[in-house]
């Protein structure tokens, strides 16, 4: 194999590992938004249940107020009744209302009673979820942490190492050649190919007789003449 198509070859490996190393932080970065999102999201969860109880014991007051004042008026028809001097027509009326406000009074109470149950319950609800958020909140920000650190200590060690070599590799390149190798890779994941069975490992179309014998000759740079790779021969 001619030398600087090892050179190229062990740059597009270079060039492969750095990706890999990429795509893998930018997985780590990917799933640390994720549970950073999914901490935001514990504690809307918990806001949420808040200002529903809230706004369920702001509703069981109110209909607790309404019983307390319905009662308040049938005490004062009831008293009326009892007590003032009316006429029968009025004490017909009265009678009507009474007997109508305490059906309404029965139904209000049932659904204040109701409405306290469901405050109960949601108060609960409320300590278990805050309960179960802290220690949640820390397996998570844990998690982050770690693949923080992570991602920090793999830029800082193995992708600054490769990085370091790469250049070195590109250094020792001809600038004609790196600026050859360069174009091919701004289209192709794999500038540098093999030719097998006189196929191009690259495109997959077989290669002209020609092409094949000077690529296995080893004494020039060759090219496919369909996509333009740089070949070499195992």
């Amino acid at each position: 194999m001619l030398s600087e198509t090892k050179q190229l070859l062990d740059l597009q490996q270079a060039d492969a590992r750095l990706l890999d190393l990429i795509t893998h932080l930018e997985r780590l970065a990917a799933h640390r938004r994720q549970l950073e999102d999914r901490t935001v999201q514990e504690r809307t969860n918990v806001a949420s249940l808040r200002d529903a109880l809230q706004k369920l014991d702001l509703e069981s007051r109110a209909r607790n107020l309404e019983v307390d004042e319905l009662d308040m008026h049938i005490r004062a028809y009831q008293e009326r009744l009892d007590k003032g001097i009316i006429s029968f027509k009025e004490m017909e009326d009265l009678g009507t209302k009474i007997a109508s406000e305490k059906i309404r009074i029965g139904r209000l109470e049932d659904e204040a009673l109701g409405l306290m149950a469901t405050v109960e319950a949601a108060r609960a609800h409320l300590a278990q979820a805050q309960s179960d958020l802290v220690p949640r909140e820390e397996y998570l920000q844990s998690q982050v942490a770690a693949i923080a650190r992570d991602i920090r200590e793999t830029e800082e060690g193995s992708l600054a190492q490769l990085r370091n070599e790469r250049t070195a590799l590109a250094s020792t390149t001809p600038p004609y050649l790196l600026a050859q190798y360069e174009a091919l890779r701004a289209t192709f994941s794999n500038p540098v190919a093999a030719v097998q069975s006189g196929t191009c490992g690259g495109c997959k179309i077989r290669v002209s007789a020609n092409t094949a014998e000077r690529v296995r000759a080893g004494r020039e740079i060759v090219t496919c003449e369909h996509c333009s790779r740089i070949l070499f021969v195992l």
